[in-house]
């Protein structure tokens, strides 16, 4: 039997979510469509480009007071996400209402994926309505 040249267990953990403004980017502003091609959908995770990656689940957290909304997930195959067939409509999430004060923490939200990702696939957010503070995406995930 010949040896495993692939394994499937991840070489490093990756919870980058993309930011181009660093790690902490808020989602703030409504994407309005069920294909992904909407501006303000956001990337927050891209697999690893030689290996692919694993994405266990992605983390909502709110960043300060907010109405309720839903997260709409997006796959992308690794092309321009303003085509709609190279998005694939995944999931949604409830979003609650958010308070900030300074005795309690607000709301975290885990949403599942769990399954590989094939190399430089994506993972993009939309909200459906705007919310004022933003909510972080964190994604809990490892390269191949």
């Amino acid at each position: 039997m010949a040896a495993n040249t692939a394994p499937v267990f991840s070489i490093s953990g990756d919870n980058s979510n993309n930011a181009s403004t660093g790690m902490n980017q808020l989602i703030t502003a409504a994407a309005t469509d069920y294909t992904g091609i909407d501006a303000d959908t956001s990337l927050v995770f891209t697999a690893d480009a030689t290996n692919g990656s694993y994405v266990e689940r992605l983390r909502f957290k709110a960043g300060g007071t907010n109405v309720a909304t839903v997260a709409r997930i997006y796959l992308n195959n690794g092309s321009a996400a303003t085509t709609a067939t190279n998005n694939t409509f995944y999931g949604e999430v409830s979003l609650p209402a958010t308070t900030a004060v300074t005795n309690a923490a607000t709301a975290e939200i885990d949403y599942s994926i769990g399954f590989a990702m094939q190399p430089s696939w994506r993972i993009y957010v939309g909200l459906a309505t705007a919310v004022a503070a933003g909510w972080v995406v964190t994604p809990i995930a490892g390269k191949y």
